[in-house]
Formats: C-alpha cells, structure tokens, sequence
C-alpha cells in the first residue's frame, strides 16, 4: 500500500492562531485537514462529499438527504441502531448533518479528553473518545447497513424537516425560485424531499426503496471525492496514524467531479421575469437576481467582491443611503451565491419599508442607475487596494 502523502506541514495562519495544521492525502485519495490544539475542551470532526440533492434521482427527489440520515442508523462494525450518537453522548459529545445542492456534510463534537483520564489525549491512548468518536464516523463511508427497520422512520423524519420548511418564507421562496428556474437544471429539484416523492409514489412503481439508498451511495460516494478535518488535542503525527488507519478502508472509485456546465439554471425563457409572493411573516424584501460566472477558479481575484463592496455599500452616495432618505428601505445586503460548478447568482437584496413597497419599481430603477455607474468606470485601483487591506487586517488579527 501507497504511503499517506503529506501535502502541506505549513499553513499561513492569523497571528493568534497557535494551532498546529497538517493537510495529508491518505492511498485511496480522501484528504485531511489535521488540526493540534493542546487546550481545547472538545474534539470535532467533519467530512464533506461531493454529492447533494443535485445528483437525486428525477423520479425520487430528496434522495441525497435520506441517505444522509440512513448511515447514522448502523454500520457492519457497529451494527446497533443509534450506537454512534450513544457513544458521542456518554462523552459530553453531539453529531449533525446537512444535505445542500452539490455537498453532504457530516460531523461531531465529542471531550477532548476521556474523564477517566484526562491524560488520554496525550499519552498516545486509543481510549481517547475522539479515536472511538472516529472509528465509528468513519464507518458511515465504508460499510453502512441501512437498516430495513430504520427506514420508514427516518423517512417520516425527513417529513418532518419539509413540514417545518413550509411555513418558513426563507424556504418558501427559495423553493419558489427554484420552481421556476430551467427544468433541465438541477437546480429546479425539490431538495428537501417527503414520503410522497421518497415512498410513496416510488412504492406503487414497484420500487423498492431501501435498494435506491443503497445504490445512490454506492454510485456517488467515493474517497476522492470527501475532504476530512480532524481537531484534537494529540499531536499531528498521531492524529495522522488514526485518520490513515481509520478511514483507509473507504473505497475509491475514481468519481469525477460532479459539473454542470452545459445547462444554466436560468435560461433567456425564464430570465426577465417578475414575481409577486406573499409571506407568512411580516417582511417586504425586494430581491433581484443576476445570473454570474462560477468563480471558483477565481479565488485570487474574487471579482464579485469588487461589485458587493459598491452596490452593497451603506455611505453617503449609495443605493441604501438614497433609498433610505426617502423612506422606501432600511436594509440591503449585496453579493454572489454559488450553484454549482458552473454557474452562480449576483443577488441584490432590499428590506423595504411599506412606502418603499408601494414604489418598488423606483427603487429597482435607482439600482440599475447605480449599475450603469459602476459600468462607466474601469475598477478603481483604490478601492481594490482598500478591500484588500482590509481583509488582509480581518485575518490576521481573526480569533
């Protein structure tokens, strides 16, 4: 077997930072950040996978996230149902997870230190709760069962979660957009998925679900495609030794990396539309939406950066000054959210006020007005120099 490589001993940090960090690529491809903090009261972990709702199933949407609660219910190594977070509980510990477009996260908290001996974590024990914390974490991407016994009830917890969402107005209107972006786009799924799309409707098709579950993590989960970060109190080198032995056993399917460069969630059918909603809550937001570039392979410039420093700006001569001295908004907020590879939004967000929603559409007028400014001017080297500063400033001294 391949030795783990070690990618990067040395990371630049703030100034007040005296962790220690280690990024290592293990055999099967799977990376890790290692973080040593000797005065930490708890130990956390966290993988990431390169697969979320948009990768589900036309006809099963909500599948990335029902997988995602199926592997907390046993693995072959630890087959008892719930044996994770019983073990993370006895050791003062907690686990979550979330299921967004192009990502599952996994992680937990659990003591640095076994209370029996609070030497643990520094004498190269294997009691440590972390090392038992991981063995079972890292089962969830080697060899989960999902339990037939488990199914219907983290189904109806699945449920549940889109039964909370729907009187959220945050969820609401983002399911809105998405309803009425490209059906050819991902983007358009129903993330969240309930028992309609996950066992009903597919039951009277004659499919058997449990297999679906099985077969999505087998055909999408895959080492090289998860990042890992491991934080403990033991000393990098024998934070390295549990992560290769623990998690080697996760197998590599060479997966490509999921794109979607070929389709853009909102084509010249749905662009140049107008939407009126109503909340649940008491709010009047007027927010516009730009398709943007993918700007992942621009992280050393961030352009987008540039343009949410003007139009979000809240000084003399911006948008929110002008619309807030005539009444019409008291908040705004401007910047890019990600898709996916591929494609991005630029959203300008307005609180308005209930004079400002009677003149919306002035209000949308005096933010292209100020766009059509900022499209007269080449960038401003000055302003690129004082964001910079300040970022620069905001991580060194960060805590």
């Amino acid at each position: 077997m391949a030795p783990t490589e070690r990618v990067a001993d040395q990371l630049e940090k703030p100034a007040l930072d005296d962790r220690s960090y280690r990024v290592i690529r293990l055999p099967n491809q799977l990376e890790a950040l290692l973080v040593h903090d000797p005065d930490t009261d708890k130990a956390s972990a966290s993988v990431n996978v390169n697969v979320g709702s948009f990768s589900d199933a036309d006809d099963m949407p909500g599948m990335a996230h029902a997988v995602e609660h199926l592997l907390f219910m046993g693995t072959e190594k630890y087959p008892v149902e719930n044996d994770y977070n019983q073990y993370l509980s006895a050791h003062s510990g907690y686990s979550n997870a979330y299921t967004s477009s192009t990502e599952t996260n996994y992680f937990f908290e659990v003591a640095a230190s076994s209370s029996q001996d609070s030497d643990a974590s520094t004498n190269g024990s294997v009691d440590s709760p972390l090392h038992g914390a991981l063995d079972r974490f890292a089962q969830f991407f080697i060899a989960p069962l999902f339990l037939s016994s488990t199914l219907d009830r983290e189904l109806k917890a699945v449920d549940s979660e889109n039964k909370k969402n729907l009187q959220s107005d945050t969820w609401r209107l983002n399911q809105l957009k998405k309803t009425l972006s490209s059906p050819k786009h991902p983007y358009h799924h129903f993330s969240t998925g309930n028992l309609q799309t996950l066992r009903d409707e597919p039951t009277k098709r004659g499919v058997n679900v449990r297999d679906e579950f099985i077969k999505f993590h087998h055909e999408n989960y895959s080492a090289n495609r998860m990042k890992l970060v491991v934080l403990g109190r033991e000393k990098l080198d024998e934070l390295e030794d549990w992560v290769g032995n623990l998690f080697a056993g996760v197998v590599n399917k060479d997966l490509p990396r999921n794109r979607w460069d070929d389709v853009e969630p909102f084509s010249d059918k749905e662009l140049l539309t107008q939407v009126f909603a109503k909340p649940v809550m008491d709010t009047r937001l007027l927010d516009i939406y730009f398709p943007y570039q993918d700007e992942e392979e621009l992280y050393e410039t961030q352009p987008s950066r540039y343009l949410s420093h003007l139009i979000g700006h809240e000084g003399p001569g911006s948008i929110l000054a002008h619309i807030k001295a005539k009444g019409w908004a008291n908040g705004l907020s401007a910047g890019v959210a990600p898709v996916c590879p591929g494609s991005a939004f630029f959203t300008v967000s307005i609180k308005l006020t209930e004079d400002g929603l009677v003149h919306y559409q002035e209000v949308v007028e005096i933010v292209f007005q100020y766009i059509s400014l900022i499209k007269q001017h080449k960038p401003q080297q000055w302003i690129v120099d004082e964001m910079k500063g300040m970022t620069e400033v905001d991580f060194k001294f960060r805590q």
